[in-house]
């Protein structure tokens, strides 16, 4: 079996701390806007889609698709080596794309109108824990397949208490965005890796060929306006979509080579050239939330092609996967900065392509420094790796379960009474769900209760 890569595992959790770290801060503590969406800023937090400009907040979506990306060559090239078909492993990929987007209708149906029923708030707390119960049981990895068996059954009798019990219609499109992204992109993603696994080349024309068409979409939009999809199943698939696959298929790319470099058997070597060059990539990473939320960009990117010289300089020598990283991660970066003046300023809604390159670039040199703590600084983290092994219990229990739970013992209205207007129980407040949350993520890795989506 192949050997699990603590890099991708760990930027995977990064991620997710940082998704649920920041849906669960005060919102009206008095938080810095550099606390929030950069476009959501403080204190009204209405969408603006006229800010330009990325927060630590912008990349933990791009930094969860670049490493499911990733995880594509580590999931899938043992079941090719063992001889599964190509049509096997789209089966596979279709399959897992219906259990994701009934995952999403579930989430989005059982979660967005509930709070708007005129039950009382314990009968809307104890439902959300069952739907999280409902879900555990349908999707969690085991033989004994009546357990989701009865979990899919709950989730149906769950379905008819929602419309006939709080009186709440279920509704197509009411589901959760995030997921029906990650669905899309999980499908065409893997189907485009297993038809370019022994050709990387080929999938960064398959990468420069998406970027042209957002291009032509952004630039030239009289020309793509014709092209729409279907009202009837809009609510299923946009193309809008495929355009973060510039983010998933470089994450294919980085994973290929680490995944080369870990059956190679040979140990990477670091010197102190590439010490210093990992420090480097990640004090790139950094200069971007500096330079682009200031709106420097001129300066940012100086300061960025200074740190790409010197990154050079020090790991070109190396030509391993460490080095290859932080060069295509710099190169991407580079590329989504400028990019910034014709887009009219980086954004993450609505998306354009200086955000898509820039992000990416900035998850490639995290990965980069993440590989020289794995390789040189013997930096495994099992507890985070453990969270990112099980990344869809992460982002649910916190809203299905340690909220209601904690509402229904009288904390999280405490916590939110003290986080109003006081920026320190406004964090405390965060850390306290995120917490709560790794703990019970990490406890079901342990006890090996993975879910299958």
């Amino acid at each position: 079996m192949n050997k699990r890569i603590a890099s991708i595992d760990i930027l995977r959790a990064i991620a997710i701390i940082g998704m649920i770290f920041c849906a669960n801060i005060g919102f009206g503590s008095g938080l810095p806007a550099w606390m929030f969406h950069a476009q959501c800023p403080p204190p009204t937090y209405a969408f603006d889609p006229s800010v330009a400009g990325i927060t630590w907040v912008d990349l933990v979506f791009p930094f969860f698709l670049f490493s499911m990306g990733a995880a594509f060559p580590l999931a899938m090239r043992k079941r090719i080596e063992g001889g599964a078909t190509i049509g096997a492993i789209t089966l596979q990929l279709a399959r897992r794309w219906v259990a994701l987007v009934l995952f999403a209708l579930v989430i989005g149906n059982s979660s967005y109108n509930i709070h708007s029923s005129a039950r009382p708030e314990w009968q809307v707390l104890l439902f959300l824990i069952a739907v999280w119960a409902a879900m555990f049981l349908s999707l969690v990895r085991t033989e004994k397949r009546y357990v989701n068996i009865a979990g899919f059954l709950l989730i149906c009798i769950l379905a008819a208490a929602l419309k006939f019990w709080f009186g709440i219609p279920l509704d197509k499109g009411t589901s959760d965005i995030i997921i029906m992204i990650l669905a899309t992109t999980a499908f065409w993603g893997g189907l485009i890796w297993v038809l370019t696994r022994d050709d990387i080349r080929l999938r960064w024309l398959v990468i420069l060929f998406v970027a042209a068409v957002k291009a032509v979409d952004s630039y030239i939009p009289e020309l793509t306006s014709a092209i729409h999809v279907p009202g009837c199943i809009s609510w299923l698939f946009s193309f809008g979509w495929l355009q973060y696959l510039l983010i998933v298929l470089p994450g294919s790319i980085a994973g290929d080579m680490i995944l080369k470099h870990s059956r190679s058997g040979k140990s990477l070597t670091f010197s102190c050239r590439s010490v210093a060059a990992g420090f480097i990539a990640l004090a790139a990473v950094l200069v971007q939330l500096w330079g682009l939320y200031l709106r420097v960009v001129l300066i940012d990117f100086i300061a960025s092609a200074v740190l790409a010289v010197g990154f050079t300089v020090l790991a070109w020598k190396d030509r391993n996967v460490y080095s290859r990283t932080g060069l295509t991660g710099f190169a991407l970066l580079l590329a989504g900065i400028a990019f910034d003046p014709i887009d009219g300023g980086i954004a993450k809604d609505y998306c354009n392509l200086s955000y898509l390159f820039t992000t990416c670039g900035m998850a490639l040199l995290t990965t980069c420094f993440l590989l020289l703590l794995e390789f040189h600084f013997h930096f495994t983290s099992k507890f985070l790796s453990g969270i990112g092994q099980n990344p869809m219990v992460a982002y649910t229990v916190t809203s299905f379960a340690i909220y209601p739970v904690l509402t229904l013992l009288g904390i999280s209205p405490l916590l939110y009474s003290l986080a109003s207007g006081n920026q320190f129980w406004g964090i405390v407040q965060g850390l306290i769900f995120t917490s709560l949350m790794m703990c019970a993520t990490f406890l079901c890795t342990r006890l090996k209760l993975f879910w299958k989506s």
